[in-house]
């Protein structure tokens, strides 16, 4: 029992630094500008989605065992992107206001109820390229397992925040649950990605 543990562990600690990013990148100029630009309605920015974030720990245990998976996601945040959540204010950059980063949650994890899978609980840091904490705090979230269908995942940045995104390189997806087994099947998606900025000034795109 103790070399199993400590296996799926090892296993944990080695997958724990795979990398991931926004599917075929993104730049400005080629996403949907759409989206209303104004006092009233704010930005609305279609992203796309995160590449397949698999769990491939192949073990099987006779009780559930914590299981913590880091998954740092690459190529979301931008100088580019920074610039459109900020205006100049005499030199000096001001935020334009709150910034929710809106998507689905797709569990993929086959027979959960049979390897007694838990609700699974992500927690999301912001960091720089230094993998530094750029100090947002984003609230933690917990998707069911045993569910399909598409759950929602936010990320809500309030406009006191803002101006800590500049320098933002890495999203860093901590998922944490219990289970008997993980197969190479079962898998997280994050997509539909839109960006959300409340307020702000009409912009000509």
């Amino acid at each position: 029992m103790k070399r199993r543990l400590l296996y799926l562990l090892t296993l944990v600690a080695a997958l724990g630094g795979v990398s991931s990013c926004v599917q075929d990148g993104y730049n400005l100029e080629d996403v949907n500008k759409e989206g209303a630009f104004s006092h009233d309605n704010g930005i609305l920015l279609q992203i796309g989605s995160l590449d397949t974030i698999s769990f491939d720990l192949q073990a099987e245990l006779p009780i559930p065992v914590d299981v913590e998976y880091t998954e740092p996601v690459r190529g979301l945040f931008s100088d580019e992107m920074f610039d459109y959540f900020v205006y100049d204010n005499k030199g000096r950059e001001e935020p334009l206001g709150d910034i929710s980063f809106e998507a689905d949650f797709i569990a993929g994890i086959n027979d959960a109820e049979g390897k007694l899978f838990s609700d699974i609980n992500l927690s999301t840091k912001i960091l720089n390229e230094n993998g530094e904490d750029t100090g947002i705090s984003v609230e933690n979230q917990t998707f069911k397992a045993n569910i399909s269908t598409p759950q929602p995942y936010v990320v809500k940045i309030k406009k006191d925040d803002v101006l800590k995104l500049k320098g933002a390189r890495l999203l860093e997806l901590t998922f944490s649950f219990q289970t008997r087994q993980v197969e190479l099947s079962d898998y997280a998606l994050i997509e539909n990605i839109n960006v959300k900025l409340s307020g702000g000034v009409k912009i000509a795109l």
